[in-house]
C-alpha cells in the first residue's frame, strides 16, 4: 500500500470516527441529561412515582431494539439504519418537549430510545465495520471518554437547563444536535463498504421479541402507570415467560435469526459476553450502591459523593486507555480479562470493608480506582475479543447480541442487589450487597482466566 493510499485510509477512519463519536455521545447523554429534572417533571405533572419511568421507559425501548438494529444492518448496510435511528431519536426528542400529559411523553421517550438503540449497537458496528480488531483498542479509550465526559457533564447541563428554562428545553436542546449527527453520519459513511447481505428476514422472530418486551414491562412496572395491572401482574409474567421460551426455541432453529444465539456455542463468545454483563452489573451497582453507603456511612454530603465517583468514571477511562493501547501494541487480549476480574475482586471487597467500617478517606480511593480500572480491562478486552470472533456478514448481529446480553445482564444484576438492599436495615446492607458485588468480580476472575485468547486480525471485516 502506498503512503497516499495509506493516509486516504487514516482519513477515511478519522471521519467516520468523527461522525459515530456525536452519535454515541448523544446515547450517552440522553439518561445523564435527564437525572436533575426527574422531581421536576414528578411535579409538573402530579405524578412523583411515576416520574423515574421517563428513565426507565427509554433504558426499556433502547435494550429491546438494539437486535433489531443489528440484525437491520446485517441486511441493510450500516449508514440507512444509523440516519433511521437518529431520525427517530430526533423526532422522539422533539415530540417531547410538546407533550402536556405523562402518559403522552411516555409514549415519545419510547420512540426516542427506539432510536436510541441504534446510536449504540450502529456506532460499535460501524467502527468494527473500518478499524481492525487489533487497531480498535485505541478507539476504544476515546468511546469510554466519551461516556466518562457525558455522565459528569450530563447532569450538570440538565441542572443549568432546568434551572434557566423550561423543562421541554431538556428535549429540544437535543434536536439540532441529533440533526448535526444525521448530517454529518450521512457524509461521513458515504462510500462504507458495508452495503448489506441477503438473507432470509426473521419477521416472527422480531415479533417474539416485541412481544417478551412488552409483557415484561407490563409484567414489572405497569401498575406504576394503570394500578388495574397489578392484578395483572403474575398472569403477565406467566405469558411472558412462556413467550421468552417460544422466542430463545425459534431463535436456535432459524437458520438467520434476530438473536444469533449459536454464538454463545463458542466458547470466547459466550465467556466474552458474559464477562461483560457481570462487569456492566459491578459498573451499575457501584453508581448506585457507593453515593447511598457514603450517605449513610461516612456523612458526606451529595456535593462530595459526586466528587467521589469522579474517580471511579476517570479510572473506568484510565483502565479503558491502558488496555486498549496494550492491545494493539501485542496483537492479543491477555492477561486483562482476568487482571480485570482480579482488580474488581480486590477493589469491590476492599469497598465492603471500607464502607461498613468507616476508615480514613485514603482506603476509599484506592478500592474504588482499582474497581474502576478493572472495569476498564474488561470492556476493551472483552469487546475486542467478540469483534476479533464474529464473522462479517453477522458483524451487526454478533455485536448487537453482545450489547444486548451485557445491558440485560447489568440491569438483572443490579435488581438482585436491590433486593439484598431492601432486606437490609439502615447501614445493614452494606455488607450483603458489597459481598455480592465482590461475587461478580471472583466470576469475572474464573471466566477472565478460562476465556480463550486469539491472534487479533489487522484487516477491517468490512472495510
Amino acid at each position: 500500500m502506498t503512503e497516499q493510499k495509506i493516509h486516504d485510509e487514516q482519513q477515511r477512519v478519522r471521519r467516520v470516527f468523527t461522525g459515530v463519536a456525536l452519535a454515541i455521545m448523544l446515547g450517552a447523554l440522553e439518561i445523564t441529561l435527564l437525572m436533575p429534572a426527574i422531581s421536576t417533571l414528578g411535579r409538573e405533572f402530579s405524578a412523583s412515582a411515576q416520574a423515574p419511568l421517563l428513565v426507565s421507559s427509554y433504558l426499556f425501548a433502547m435494550t429491546l431494539s438494539m437486535p433489531l438494529y443489528g440484525r437491520l444492518s446485517d441486511r441493510f448496510g450500516r449508514r440507512p439504519c444509523l440516519a433511521m435511528a437518529l431520525a427517530l431519536f430526533t423526532l422522539g426528542s422533539l415530540a417531547s418537549s410538546l407533550m402536556n400529559t405523562l402518559p403522552a411523553l411516555l409514549a415519545t421517550r419510547l420512540l426516542t430510545g427506539a432510536g436510541g438503540g441504534g446510536l449504540i449497537a450502529l456506532s460499535f458496528a460501524v467502527i468494527a465495520d473500518v478499524i481492525p480488531p487489533r487497531q480498535v483498542g485505541r478507539y476504544q479509550g476515546y468511546i469510554s471518554a466519551i461516556f466518562a465526559i457525558s455522565s459528569v457533564a450530563g447532569p450538570l447541563l440538565g441542572a443549568v437547563i432546568i434551572g434557566l428554562f423550561d423543562w421541554r428545553w431538556l428535549f429540544v436542546f437535543k434536536v439540532p444536535l441529533g440533526l448535526l449527527a444525521l448530517g454529518l453520519n450521512h457524509w461521513a459513511l458515504k462510500g462504507l463498504g458495508h452495503e448489506g447481505t441477503q438473507s432470509r428476514q426473521d419477521f416472527l422472530g422480531i415479533g417474539l421479541l416485541l412481544l417478551c418486551g412488552i409483557g415484561w414491562g407490563l409484567a414489572t412496572h405497569g401498575e406504576i402507570v394503570q394500578p388495574v395491572l397489578a392484578d395483572w401482574s403474575l398472569p403477565l409474567m406467566t405469558a411472558s415467560g412462556v413467550l421468552s421460551m417460544l422466542l430463545l426455541w425459534h431463535q436456535w432453529r432459524h437458520p438467520d435469526p434476530v438473536l444469533p444465539l449459536r454464538f454463545l456455542c463458542q466458547k470466547l463468545f459466550a465467556i466474552a459476553v458474559l464477562l461483560l454483563a457481570l462487569s456492566e452489573a459491578i459498573r451499575l451497582a457501584l453508581l448506585v450502591y457507593v453515593p447511598l453507603a457514603l450517605e449513610q456511612r461516612l456523612n458526606m454530603t451529595p456535593e462530595q459523593t459526586g466528587i467521589v465517583l469522579l474517580w471511579f468514571i476517570l479510572s473506568v477511562t484510565a483502565g479503558t486507555f491502558i488496555s486498549g493501547k496494550r492491545i494493539s501494541g501485542q496483537g492479543y487480549c491477555r492477561p486483562f480479562p482476568w487482571l480485570g476480574g482480579l482488580a474488581m475482586a480486590a477493589g469491590s471487597l476492599g469497598l465492603g470493608w471500607v464502607l461498613h467500617w468507616p476508615r480514613p478517606d485514603a482506603w476509599l480511593y484506592p478500592a474504588l480506582i482499582g474497581t474502576g480500572v478493572g472495569i476498564g480491562f474488561l470492556i476493551v478486552s472483552c469487546s475486542i475479543a467478540v469483534q476479533n470472533a464474529l464473522p462479517a456478514r453477522q458483524l451487526g448481529s454478533g455485536l448487537a447480541l453482545m450489547n444486548f446480553i451485557r445491558s440485560l445482564g447489568g440491569t438483572l444484576g443490579v435488581s438482585l442487589l436491590g433486593w439484598q438492599y431492601q432486606q437490609g436495615g439502615s447501614g445493614d446492607w452494606i455488607v450483603p450487597v458489597f459481598l455480592w458485588v465482590a461475587g461478580y468480580a471472583l466470576c469475572c476472575l474464573l471466566l477472565g482466566w478460562l476465556m480463550p485468547d486469539a491472534r487479533l486480525s489487522e484487516s477491517a471485516k468490512n472495510g
